[in-house]
Parts: C-alpha cells; sequence; structure tokens
C-alpha cells in the first residue's frame, strides 16, 4: 500500500480515539473519523487535523502534545497493520 494509504488508515484511527474521548460510537464516531480524514485535506498536513482536534479535544483536557503523541502512535499501528494484511 502506498504512503498516502498509511497516512489515511492513521488519520481514520486517529479520528475513532477522539470520537471515544467526546463519547462518540458507532456511526457517530465513524462520521466524526470522516471529518477528521476530510481535516487533513484541507491543506494536506498534520497541521489542519491538529488544529481540528485541539478545538475539539481541549474542553475534555487532551493537550496538542497528546495529540501529537498519538498520532505518532497511530502511525507505527497503521504501517503495522498494512504489514500484516499485504
Amino acid at each position: 500500500r502506498s504512503t498516502k494509504e498509511v497516512k489515511l488508515d492513521r488519520l481514520k484511527l486517529l479520528g475513532l480515539w477522539a470520537a471515544g474521548i467526546l463519547g462518540k460510537s458507532g456511526p457517530d464516531a465513524e462520521a466524526y473519523a470522516k471529518e477528521v480524514v476530510l481535516a487533513d485535506f484541507e491543506q494536506g498536513a498534520d497541521h489542519d487535523v491538529v488544529h481540528k482536534l485541539i478545538k475539539d479535544l481541549q474542553p475534555k483536557g487532551v493537550t496538542e502534545q497528546q495529540i501529537r503523541t498519538r498520532m505518532a502512535e497511530l502511525l507505527s499501528e497503521a504501517v503495522a497493520q498494512i504489514k500484516k494484511s499485504g
């Protein structure tokens, strides 16, 4: 799979993680994950995604550093999933 697919997988996982913090589940969590993926397409950089998540998660006590740490962890997870399925 391509680098772009890995990035999209990571964004979806990140969106689902954030959705859980926001108390969303099922279809609501999936819809929120799609919003996170779409945020990336505004400028094609992690900055847009981080900005969206800070805005959404800061009221829940989640910091920018926690978001960036989780993004790094999920990149590794996305790569591992692709290696397993590939």
